[in-house]
């Protein structure tokens, strides 16, 4: 039940009724479910408040939001041809995303695979023009862009993507157009 209160206030932004909860957990009664939610309260897994209404998680509460645009795509592979293409805006709190200037962008291609970015995922970059070792960037290839860990070795920029079936990218420069925050993925 507190799992099915968090995901509910990630999808709307609110936390459901006993009534939903009765539905969704499939019990028979909502004293039942006035029961567990006094259990789980005991627990400190969720708060009610003077109402005896299921209090917001507070890391889901939102906080100040910041708009992100969606520029377009990125390759997960060979770099590709970059364009910067605003497809929308959407908001997103500053708590979960941080701060700094956020654009995302749809990946395509399997190169990033072994950390869990595939085809058709949104990622969440913060625009920056330089990378510590072992950060994920946007990077600018000859007017290409990718998505890869970069390494700095011996003078040499090595963009290492997280596919054991693919070889490292060694450069002598590059652009790093961002550094990634996060990868949402759809279903």
């Amino acid at each position: 039940m507190a799992q099915y209160n968090i995901d509910y206030q990630k999808r709307h932004g609110k936390t459901p009724s006993f009534r939903q909860i009765m539905h969704a957990v499939g019990l028979g009664s909502l004293a039942t479910v006035q029961r567990y939610v006094k259990a789980l309260e005991r627990e400190g897994r969720l708060n009610c408040d003077s109402d005896g209404k299921i209090e917001t998680v507070p890391n889901l509460a939102g906080g100040e939001p910041t708009m992100v645009p969606l520029l377009g795509e990125i390759a997960c592979g060979e770099p590709n041809f970059a364009v910067e293409n605003i497809e929308g805006s959407y908001t997103f709190p500053k708590d979960l995303f941080g701060s700094g200037e956020l654009f995302m962008l749809r990946t395509f291609g399997d190169s990033m695979k072994d950390i869990g970015i595939q085809k058709g995922d949104l990622i969440v970059v913060r625009r920056q023009n330089s990378a510590d070792d072992d950060q994920v960037v946007v990077a600018l290839v000859d007017g290409n862009a990718t998505l890869k860990r970069i390494f700095h070795r011996d003078g040499k920029i090595i963009l290492h993507p997280e596919n054991k079936r693919m070889r490292d990218i060694e450069l002598d420069e590059c652009d790093i157009q961002g550094v990634l925050v996060s990868c949402i993925k759809l279903y």
